[in-house]
Parts: C-alpha cells; sequence; structure tokens
C-alpha cells in the first residue's frame, strides 16, 4: 500500500519509506487483532496477555509513526503536501483513519477487561479517535471518489477500496459507542451517523471493488508488487457484517444476519483470490513493501464479522491465521528496516 499506480502520476513511493501513512497498515493490523483476541479470551488460553501486548504494540507504532512523521514534515512541509494533492497517496490516509480508530476500540475493549477503574478513560480515548478516524476517513472518502469521477482512470486497482473502507469501521465502532451513552439523544444522533457512514462506504465501496476486479479478472491482472492489495476489499465485506449486526436492532437483527451470512459467504470468493494472488507473488519474489501488512487488517474484520454473527469457530480460526500474517509481517518489516539501515 505504499503505492497506487493508475491512480496518478505521482512518483511512486519508495519499497520502504520512512515513518508515516504508508506504514499505518501496521497499526490497524495491530489493533484489530488486539480486539479479535480479547474478544476470544474466554475460549482461548493466552489470548488475553497477548490481546494487552498487542494493544501496548498498537499504541507504540501509532504514536511513533506519527511523530516520525510529523517531524518528517517539521524538517520538509512537502512531506504532507505530497501525500494529500497526489491521488496515488491520498488512498494512504485512509489507512491513518483505520489505525486511528483500530487502537481506539481496542484501547477501550482491552482495558475494560483487565483494568475496569480505567474503564471510564479508556472509553474517552476510544471517542476520541473515533471522532478523529471519522473525520479523516469520511475526507479521505469523498476526496477519492472525487478524484476518480473528475478523471475517470483507465487502470482500476484493488488499492482504491483503501480510502472507501474507514467510513465503515466508524459505522461499527461508532454503534458501540453509542450504546455506552446514556442520552437517548445523543445515542440517537450518533447512530444516525453510523449508520449515514455505512450506507456511503457500501456504496463507494461496492462501485470500486466492482470496478477493480472487473478490470483484474477480464483485462489486467494485478501487478505482482501490490499482490496483497487484493485483501483490502476483504474489510468491506467483514466489517459491513459487523456494521449491519451491531447497528440493527432487535427490528431489523434477522435481516442484518441474512446480509451478514451472504456478505461473508459470498466474499470467500474474494479471500480465495487474495489468497491466490499474493501466493503468485511470493512465488514471483514479490519485494517487501509496508502493503504487505494489506494481509492483517480485512482479515481481522473478517474475524470480527463471524463473531457478531454467532460463527465463533470460524472468528477463532481466522484468528489464528492473522496471528501467523502479522508475524511474517512484523519480522519482514523488521528485516527490511534493518537492512535499509545497514545498508
Amino acid at each position: 500500500m505504499t503505492t497506487t499506480p493508475g491512480a496518478g502520476h505521482g512518483p511512486a513511493a519508495p519499497a520502504v519509506p520512512g515513518p508515516g501513512p504508508a506504514w499505518f497498515g501496521a497499526v490497524m493490523g495491530t489493533g484489530g487483532l488486539a480486539t479479535l483476541l480479547q474478544i476470544h479470551s474466554v475460549r482461548v488460553p493466552g489470548f488475553a496477555p497477548a490481546a494487552v501486548v498487542m494493544l501496548v504494540l498498537g499504541w507504540i507504532l501509532l504514536v511513533g509513526l506519527g511523530a516520525g512523521f510529523a517531524r518528517s514534515v517539521a524538517r520538509d512541509p512537502d512531506t504532507w503536501t505530497s501525500t494529500v494533492r497526489d491521488a496515488a497517496m491520498l488512498p494512504l490516509w485512509g489507512m491513518v483513519s483505520m489505525g486511528l480508530l483500530a487502537v481506539g476500540s481496542a484501547t477501550f475493549v482491552v482495558v475494560e477487561a483487565h483494568a475496569p477503574p480505567l474503564a471510564g478513560m479508556a472509553f474517552g480515548v476510544d471517542v476520541a479517535l473515533w471522532g478523529a478516524g471519522t473525520v479523516l476517513g469520511l475526507a479521505t472518502a469523498v476526496g477519492f471518489a472525487v478524484w476518480l469521477v473528475s478523471t475517470r482512470p483507465d487502470h482500476p486497482l484493488p488499492t482504491w477500496a483503501l480510502p472507501m473502507v474507514p467510513p465503515m469501521v466508524s459505522a461499527t465502532a461508532g454503534g458501540l459507542i453509542s450504546r455506552q451513552f446514556e442520552s437517548e439523544v445523543a445515542r440517537g444522533a450518533l447512530w444516525a451517523a453510523c449508520v449515514f457512514c455505512f450506507v456511503l462506504a457500501l456504496i463507494l465501496g461496492g462501485v470500486v471493488i466492482v470496478m477493480a476486479y472487473h478490470h483484474a479478472w477480464f483485462r489486467t491482472p494485478v501487478p505482482v508488487a501490490l499482490s496483497t492489495s487484493t485483501w483490502i476489499p476483504l474489510g468491506i465485506v467483514g466489517q459491513s457484517t459487523a456494521a449491519a449486526q451491531v447497528l440493527a436492532g432487535p427490528a431489523l437483527a434477522g435481516l442484518a444476519r441474512v446480509y451478514g451470512a451472504t456478505v461473508l459467504v459470498a466474499g470467500a470468493g474474494l479471500g480465495a483470490f487474495a489468497v491466490a494472488t499474493t501466493l503468485r507473488g511470493f512465488l514471483a519474489r514479490m519485494p517487501f513493501s509496508p502493503g504487505w501488512w494489506a494481509m492483517t487488517y480485512p482479515l481481522s474484520t473478517c474475524g470480527l464479522g463471524a463473531h457478531y454473527l454467532g460463527w465463533d469457530a470460524a472468528s477463532v480460526l481466522t484468528v489464528a491465521v492473522l496471528i501467523v500474517i502479522w508475524v511474517l509481517c512484523a519480522v519482514a518489516s523488521v528485516r527490511a528496516i534493518g537492512a535499509v539501515r545497514s545498508g
């Protein structure tokens, strides 16, 4: 996810860039894993302490990458402007949005379970990160959609779904936050905002996914270097399943379950395509980039969606696979950064 060929004419980002939006896939994946580990801690021994470790790592990544990027911007303001003016870089801010949302949600879930007296403070942190992540996510999604409509590029890619996923994450996280409000007015207002985010993400994401996969299947295969980007659309699949269950309420619970089950089963085909494409990339000696982290968060959303459907066995299996992928990405990241520094 460090480049978006076909989405602009700016120069491609280096394979191992410095701290900044390109690395926030690691924040997303770590936060999503922390939440799932805590959710399933009652079923699997060891998941509870692992959730704490992942939450700590998530915060280290969030703060470290944010501070590193801020320092780069202070030295050269063009570092920031290039990421918002270049259509090839703009989608990366979707990862920043989801990183904030993922770590915020994980903070409340994990802290509430391990340190109940601090639950109130953790909830405040969750709300603050939800607000920041939602504003950033909506701005990125709408901005990139405007660019797509105005330029009509010829080579759709799965990476285009990246800025469309954050509003769906906001819908799920916001729905859970609204349950903590005592005021019916506040709860209803937040619920309405989350429904808006759900519909927006579903429409924009659906259009982009259809365009990208039609192009990949019938015209031009996904470039080897972007093989892991084929996991990104699964974020809409899993997150919309979870959001539907959270937002539906008793009246629409049955419809939400039918929607979620249908989407997850249909999404299995996209998952199989992502696995096959990624294996092809590894066999073709796909070079490392922070885009490898694209395999983590979308998978965690599918695990979350399965959990809210009551498919806990499938959700736990997803967590097991996610742990393996997270370790793979972490080791590859450390090795790549070490090679750059030693070189």
